[in-house]
């Protein structure tokens, strides 16, 4: 194993405590501020599931504030890999709970959490392969373009949600 791969294979590993620490922390930020608005924009306003999905994004981006100086000269595409990282974390945490509920027609705090965790492996398991692709400037561009894009998104429906399920207050609305 090369040394830059050791590298990004320790950070990967960091990565993964330190996100799903950063998610969790994330989770109650906005109550802890007064609801702030600015807070807002990082941690989830409400229960719906459209908010807690921005406890990826932006535990990914502020981790990869710190890791992107320390390997950056030891990986390839990391913008890219971030952007893909972050859309794997929203897959799975989507996918886990669109699937239990279908079936048990409630959610379960547990399984809420454990998809969370689990979208947060995957996420970096696919970072850290991505790393070891050959270098493509386009790639991360386009990684850069879906991060902005990410960030703008859950900034306009944090403000503007539409009136559908997925960003419905799921503390207001219970699950038959």
């Amino acid at each position: 194993m090369s040394k830059g791969a050791n590298k990004s294979k320790v950070w990967s590993i960091i990565g993964f405590f330190a996100i799903v620490t950063l998610g969790f922390l994330y989770h109650d930020l906005f109550h802890w501020t007064n609801e702030a608005t600015l807070i807002g924009l990082m941690a989830p306003v409400n229960e719906s599931v459209w908010e807690h999905l921005k406890l990826g994004l932006w535990a990914v981006i502020s981790f990869s504030v710190i890791e992107y100086l320390v390997i950056r000269e030891s990986v390839n595409n990391y913008f890219f890999a971030k952007a893909f990282g972050v859309l794997v974390i929203c897959f799975t945490v989507l996918a886990v709970y669109y699937t239990y509920t279908a079936f048990l027609k409630r959610n379960i705090i547990l399984l809420d959490i454990s998809s969370y965790i689990l979208g947060v492996f995957l996420c970096q398991l696919a970072c850290y392969k991505i790393y070891q692709w050959e270098n493509s400037k386009i790639l991360n561009r386009i990684g850069m373009i879906v991060l902005a894009a990410s960030v703008l998104l859950f900034a306009f429906f944090s403000f503007y949600p539409p009136e559908t399920g997925l960003f419905r207050d799921q503390q207001l609305i219970p699950m038959e």
